[in-house]
């Protein structure tokens, strides 16, 4: 008989109960799903404590010196970050140096990146974390256009409920497609390929600093429809074309034109949401005139086409 597949899922503080236990539910199922060849290894899951809810304590637990060959970090309820204890950072490089695949979901990668283990590699989160965990973590190499992101012993999903994405993948690493479409049936799961960006809305930066450019972003969010040369702006700005250019792009990591394009498409993703506009009047009140290259641009940014984004978030 094979080994065991031992995997631990981190019962931290503010672990989001629904993810912690599904987690659990899922791996469950793997194990009553799995051909029980003698190659193909038996399922071993456990929780690390990692907190003091009393609710936790009767739950089935590994101990911290038993080694594991998958760690997961789940989302926490919303609006919390917990810190990484000392003692959870030096188990988890521990692990990390004996071979096991390190996983989160959501915040549970800022958890992981506080132990400094995913300095240099490519990650994803929850879209809306995106500025604090550039900051905090300016060394992690942040993508998130991609709900699960593996890359070698590490895998990262972005939203709170990528977790589920997270363990079919973990799934299909040690026990194939054929398993994780078995599991999707029964979970009524779309394990189908989708991408963070389809949900992604852009939340302009607006904590620099940086009065005068300040008050440009609350100008372009309410006349981003017309198409203003940049000496106007500079003299509503009262600066130098140069200068504004300048402070703009450290002020919001934007050039000004990027920056008017993410509004219109902000723009057009509401009415394509909230309306039954036909997309040429759409493209007309955001400020294009060229269905074709507005398409172009639409599907480039967003990952879909209009009539497919309209098919999916229609209301």
């Amino acid at each position: 008989m094979t080994a065991s597949l031992r995997i631990a899922i981190v019962a931290y503080e503010q672990v989001l109960p629904s993810a912690l236990y599904g987690l659990g539910e899922v791996f469950t199922a793997v194990e009553r799903f799995r051909s029980h060849e003698d190659t193909v290894p038996t399922v071993e899951w456990r929780y690390l404590l990692a907190g003091h809810d009393a609710r936790m304590s009767s739950l089935p637990c590994w101990q911290a010196d038993e080694r594991v060959d998958v760690v997961i970090l789940p989302p926490c309820c919303a609006g919390q970050t917990p810190a990484c204890p000392d003692w959870l950072a030096a188990w988890l490089h521990q692990q990390h140096q004996q071979g096991a695949v390190l996983a989160s979901a959501c915040v549970g990668a800022c958890v992981l990146a506080q132990t400094g283990l995913l300095d240099g590699r490519i990650v994803t989160t929850h879209w809306l974390l995106e500025e604090t965990f550039r900051q905090q973590f300016p060394n992690v190499r942040l993508n998130l256009d991609a709900v699960v992101i593996e890359e070698a012993d590490l895998i990262t999903a972005g939203g709170i409920m990528a977790w589920l994405d997270l363990a079919l993948r973990i799934v299909r690493r040690y026990y194939g497609a054929t398993l994780v479409a078995q599991l999707s049936k029964y979970l009524l799961w779309d394990s189908g390929e989708r991408e963070q960006r389809y949900y992604r809305r852009f939340q302009p930066p607006k904590q620099h600093g940086d009065g005068a450019i300040l008050n440009l972003q609350l100008w372009l969010e309410g006349h981003f429809q017309s198409t203003c040369p940049l000496s106007q702006l500079a003299g509503l700005a009262a600066m130098s074309p140069r200068t504004l250019q300048r402070r703009f792009l450290a002020a919001t990591q934007l050039t000004i034109s990027s920056y008017v394009q993410h509004l219109r498409l902000e723009k057009a993703r509401e009415l394509l949401e909230t309306t039954v506009l036909p997309v040429e009047q759409i493209i007309w009140q955001i400020g294009y005139d060229d269905r074709a290259s507005f398409n172009k641009l639409f599907k480039t940014q967003i990952g879909l086409s209009p009539k497919a984004y309209r098919q999916r978030f229609g209301g």
